[in-house]
This record gives structure tokens, sequence and C-alpha cells, in this order.
């Protein structure tokens, strides 16, 4: 089955009220956003929820349900130093806030939420799914990815702005250029890579006590914290067969401090440019 929804006009529609007194002011109604609930074509699996914005934030929220609820917003603006009035033909007037607009395509439990146009605004995107359920979510401007209580494979790019994941659960590729990553996780998939990585922020991940993993970890401009037990290994080297190929001797030195937990496992890695790296040890 293949749905698709378009949504061009804003969600929170506006209602001129009236004009109250002398100085004729206006007085604006806002309604409340209303939510697009769309379902996955088999309920009865994990389906997977991608979205992609621009200029914004998404949060994502696992409940207790079987369909994805999606509500979207406007970024407030930022209050200027200096209020000033509108120029040439709004001056006078109050500008009416709109919501993005965003298209929906559903085809065999796969769900993709797209932005189609915030002009030079930032919207906000909300989506209630599955508990259980895959994600793929990438923003670029004006936001942050925020993802709770969902249990999945997590993969999550933001460029100008941070990712957070409280009480998630399963497998996480996380990035972000410009941001921190920040992740709590209560379960982790067994026998799975994961990835979290920043070019400038920290690295702050939390993950449970019982982990059994190999740790790949650096910071070039910071420090690297941990509480877990991680017994050190040494530096992997890649044999050079011609190491003075045309006359000329290159060694690189790998700074990674690599290591294991509980005996070793799948390769975790935490790596920042800009900032320090915090592996805390969970319940």
């Amino acid at each position: 089955m293949t749905v698709s929804i378009r949504l061009l006009s804003s969600f929170a529609a506006v209602a001129v009220v009236g004009l109250l007194g002398s100085g004729g002011s206006l007085v604006i109604a806002q309604q409340e956003p209303e939510a697009v609930v769309v379902a996955f074509s088999d309920p009865s699996r994990p389906g997977k929820v991608i979205a992609e914005i621009v200029s914004g934030g998404i949060t994502v929220k696992g409940e207790n349900r079987r369909d994805v609820s999606i509500v979207t917003g406007q970024v407030p603006d930022k209050p200027p130093v200096r209020p000033q009035a509108p120029p040439g033909p709004a001056q006078g007037l109050r500008r009416l806030s709109q919501s993005p607009g965003f298209t929906v395509e559903e085809e065999r439990n796969e769900m993709k939420i797209e932005a189609t146009s915030f002009r030079r605004r930032s919207g906000l995107f909300e989506v209630h799914v599955p508990t259980r359920t895959n994600l793929k979510l990438n923003a670029v401007n004006d936001g942050t990815i925020t993802v709770e209580n969902v249990d999945g494979d997590l993969e999550i790019e933001n460029v100008n702005g941070p990712v957070v994941l409280t009480n998630v659960s399963g497998s996480v590729v996380a990035n972000s250029v410009n941001g921190g990553v920040k992740a709590q996780l209560t379960r982790v998939t067994a026998q799975k890579a994961m990835a979290f990585i920043s070019l400038n922020g920290n690295v702050d991940v939390t993950l449970p006590a019982t982990l059994k993993a190999t740790l790949k970890m650096r910071s070039d401009q910071g420090d690297i914290f941990s509480d877990f037990d991680v017994q050190l290994r040494s530096v992997p080297t890649t044999p050079n067969n011609n190491p003075r190929a045309g006359g000329k001797l290159r060694l690189e030195v790998n700074r990674s401090v690599y290591g294991a937990v509980n005996g070793g496992g799948p390769e975790i890695e935490l790596r920042t440019f800009n900032g320090s790296v915090f592996l805390r040890k969970g319940q």
C-alpha cells in the first residue's frame, strides 16, 4: 500500500477576532496545531520513519501506539535588539504566524516526512511513533534533533545543531557538525557497531553497565573521560610494504584510544574534534 499526503498550508490557522479600542489594535487568536496521523502498511511489524528538514528541529517520541502522528510549528522569532516597524506596505500591521508545509509518503512500512519550504523561517516537527520504530533523521540549520523512548536502528545527522537521545535502545549512528551529541541508551543491539561523532561539540554517551564492546575514542582538542573499567589496548597499525616509495618516508601515528569493556564486542566509536568525550556507565 502506498499513501501520499501533501500539506502546503499552515496547520495553525490564524483568526482575526476584531478591532478593540480607539487605537484600532488587532486581537489575534491562533488555533492549536492539528496532528496528521498516518498508519503503517503493516502495523504488526516495526516500521521506519525518515524525516528531512532544512531549517528547524525534529523531535521524535516513542509511545504505545500503532500509527504515526505529525505536528508542525514555527520557531518563535528572536526578539530584535531594537523593535522595528515593518517596512513599506506592511507598516502598522502585524505578521501572522505560519507553520511549515510538508509531504508524507508511506510505502511498505517506510514513511518519509519531508519539509516543502520554510522560506526564511525555521520550522519544528514533533513526530509521535510506536516505541519499536527505526529512524533516519536529517536536519541542516537552526534546530535540535531530539529522540525519546524509541527502540530501533537510529541514524541521526544534524549539521548546525545538537543531537539529544534520551532513553533509547537498539543501535545508534549519530553525527553533528556544529553541535554536541548526547545519548543515553538503556539497551544496545548485540553484535552491531555504533558511532557518536561531532566536529564541534562534546560527545556525551551513557551505555548499559553490562555492555560488551570494543571502544575507539578520540578528541583532538579536548579530553576523554569514562567511569567504565576500560581495558586499554595497543594502537593497531597498518603494515606498509613500501615505506620509502619515491625516496620519502611517512609515518602516521593514530591518536585514538582503543580499549574493551566486559571482554570486548562490537566496535563503538566516540569522536570529536573540538570538544571532549564522556563515556558514562548506566544502570
